[in-house]
């Protein structure tokens, strides 16, 4: 019988956000652990609650704010400080650390963005309302949850597991809370989600990339445009 692997597993729990079907999921889980695995002095279960409080590490200076304003062609001046910030600690964070990979992520969220010009959705979101593959269920959640962020984040279902693997609760009061305060790092999550720093690994070029980013080949053009800006700048 094939099995998951170690990483497979730790995936189930990462995405965890206590869906009724997750939560069923779990319990089944726990129904077929042996016994010394439920014990409170089980040697996992020390691990998990004992982790050594270390503080934050500052994010590594991956792109300054001079590389991004050419990538984007705007004034330094138009970048704030903190915006540099969010955007290292986000490649930090998804490992999106190779030239490649930073490549192909500036030049892709550059497309989406408009040049940096558009943190979230300009239609209003009426569209996505009572959309339950996107977990809208309530009455104002197309709005409230309409895309936001580089990579525009989409529906209650997408913001809650963000904000599930950020621990960040403030990300479910909606589109203005994550377009102004995790821009980069709401694309960095979609990023990591599909697999697209495999998919840069394995040599993928601007049109691959693109086809999975878009799901065809809208804007092709303007993304190889400013991919080769990031050649130049990179």
């Amino acid at each position: 019988m094939a099995q998951i692997s170690a990483v497979d597993f730790i995936n189930f729990f990462k995405y965890y956000v206590d869906a009724d079907h997750q939560r069923k999921a779990v319990e089944e889980l726990y129904r077929n652990l042996d016994l010394v695995s439920k014990d409170e002095d089980a040697k996992w279960i020390e691990m998990y609650r004992d982790a050594p409080l270390t503080p934050e590490k500052p994010a590594a200076s991956h792109i300054s704010k001079e590389q991004l304003a050419y990538v984007w062609g705007c004034a330094e001046s138009l970048i704030k400080d903190y915006e540099i910030d969010e955007m290292n600690k986000c490649l930090d964070m998804y490992e999106i650390t190779t030239v490649p990979r930073i490549r192909h992520f500036l030049s892709q969220t550059a497309h989406e963005s408009g040049g940096g010009r558009y943190k979230k959705e300009l239609a209003s979101g009426e569209a996505y309302e009572y959309r339950d593959d996107l977990g809208n269920t309530e009455p104002g959640d197309g709005p409230k949850y309409k895309g936001a962020g580089y990579i525009q984040l989409t529906g209650k279902y997408g913001y809650s597991r963000l904000s599930a693997y950020l621990n960040d609760p403030r990300v479910m009061e909606g589109v203005d809370y994550v377009a102004e305060n995790l821009p980069f790092t709401s694309a960095g999550y979609w990023w990591m989600d599909n697999r697209m720093n495999e998919l840069i690994d394995s040599g993928a070029d601007v049109l691959a990339v693109t086809k999975r980013v878009n799901g065809g080949v809208n804007g092709l053009a303007d993304r190889e445009h400013y991919y080769r800006i990031c050649l130049e700048v990179i």
